[in-house]
């Protein structure tokens, strides 16, 4: 359970993620928050500032930097995983191609089965960092690969992928729990493109437009 935005072009959404995390009404539990850790990798093609860790969002007085792209995410941990700043998204992967891929995930997938796939041990890491192993040793083909994952899905696959040199951004949104909760939107305001999790809307002035379930897409 999990709050997140990918972005590209100027529009700073940082705010929102932590006013997001601190009191979410949509969350289908009784905890309300998602205060267990956070990160953001914030880039342009010859650099980028990669951040983790294990405070609340809102508690913690790091600034987002604005860069051409940027990738943030605000956790709440499942019960049983470990927590925190190395289990904070986003996670980072380097392809055989030389790319690097950040990755931010909402929802949950079945992590043994998943590690077992990888052939990997999956204790002491989170059901989303074996996730973005097994997304980066399929990343040659994005859709291919967001489709094989879906194999794995226990309540949903909501995925933001950003990548370095690229600066590519992807976002999919897959789910079987609450609409309101699960759902991500996609917002375009003069040149800059985000998708951000339902609960970031009630804190910025843009209007966005809903991602039907099963949506992957690049920008």
């Amino acid at each position: 359970m999990c709050r997140l935005y990918i972005s590209k072009g100027s529009i700073d959404l940082s705010n929102a993620l932590k006013l997001a995390a601190k009191y979410d009404p949509y969350m289908p539990s009784d905890r309300k928050q998602h205060g267990d850790g956070w990160g953001f990798v914030a880039m342009s093609q010859r650099e980028f500032f990669y951040y983790k860790s294990g405070l609340p969002a809102w508690e913690d007085p790091t600034v987002v930097p604005m860069r051409e792209a940027v990738l943030a995410h605000a956790r709440a941990a499942f019960p049983g995983e470990p927590v925190g700043p190395a289990h904070s998204h986003p996670y980072m992967a380097h392809l055989d191609d030389g790319r690097i891929i950040f990755v931010a995930h909402n929802g949950s997938v079945d992590k043994k089965a998943l590690a077992a796939e990888l052939g990997i041990d999956p204790t002491g890491y989170t059901d989303s960092f074996v996730l973005t192993l097994f997304l980066a040793k399929n990343w040659g083909n994005p859709d291919k690969a967001v489709e094989n994952a879906m194999r794995y899905v226990k309540t949903a696959l909501n995925l933001a992928v950003l990548e370095f040199p690229s600066l590519r951004a992807y976002a999919y949104t897959y789910y079987r729990g609450p609409r309101e909760y699960y759902a991500m939107y996609l917002i375009k305001e003069g040149g800059a493109v985000a998708v951000v999790s339902s609960t970031l809307l009630r804190h910025i002035e843009y209007s966005g437009e809903e991602l039907k379930s099963g949506t992957l897409l690049a920008f």
